[in-house]
């Protein structure tokens, strides 16, 4: 974000990072931001904490829980959490090493349930787009089936016509040629008597 003035009045902020005053105000409780007042009373926010909200929304954008960017601003040493009043000599907490381990931890655990969520949903898509593929081409493939199925039965028919002509010509001239035997045997050897 590009920080154009040292004070932004709380709907300026609101326009400019396009979050509700109500979000604003509630980043402000959940952070512990120290929001200064005019003489008015009214907030304003300088560059420091208009980029901290600016922070804030972008990692709320991409899905990480509140109590990580906790973590991760307390790391970057822009957020201190609230002191509990268990011991009045308490000091400031300082981030230890430990602590980037459970900030990594939040943000992998985040963008495994993110991924997952993103898998399971192409998943599903791909496996809704080959079932209405294979349904496609299951009834492409059936109708070829049947439309070569009927070509094979005209082609069939027509060889058995053909067949069929053929023994026709076959027993016509055969029966020409047991008459004409017949007719020569019987004609035939009378003439020779």
């Amino acid at each position: 974000m590009e920080i154009l003035k040292e004070r932004y009045s709380i709907t300026e902020l609101s326009e400019i990072l396009q979050l509700s005053d109500h979000t604003l105000r509630f980043y402000e409780k959940e952070f512990n931001l120290a929001v200064p007042k005019d003489d008015r009373g009214r907030r304003y926010y300088t560059a420091d904490l208009a980029n901290i909200m600016y922070k804030i929304k972008l990692m709320r954008s991409e899905g990480l829980e509140i109590k990580a960017i906790k973590k991760i601003l307390q790391e970057d040493h822009m957020f201190t959490p609230p002191h509990e009043d268990t011991d009045s000599s308490s000091s400031s907490v300082i981030p230890t090493a430990g602590k980037e381990m459970e900030v990594l931890q939040a943000i992998f655990g985040q963008l495994g349930k993110q991924l997952t969520k993103e898998i399971s949903y192409e998943l599903d898509n791909t496996r809704e787009q080959l079932v209405r593929e294979i349904s496609k081409t299951k009834l492409e493939l059936g109708a070829c089936v049947e439309n070569s199925v009927r070509k094979l039965e005209s082609k069939m028919e027509k060889h058995y016509v053909e067949v069929d002509k053929a023994i026709a010509k076959w027993r016509e001239k055969s029966t020409r040629n047991r008459m004409k035997k017949m007719f020569a045997g019987i004609f035939g050897s009378g003439s020779k008597h």
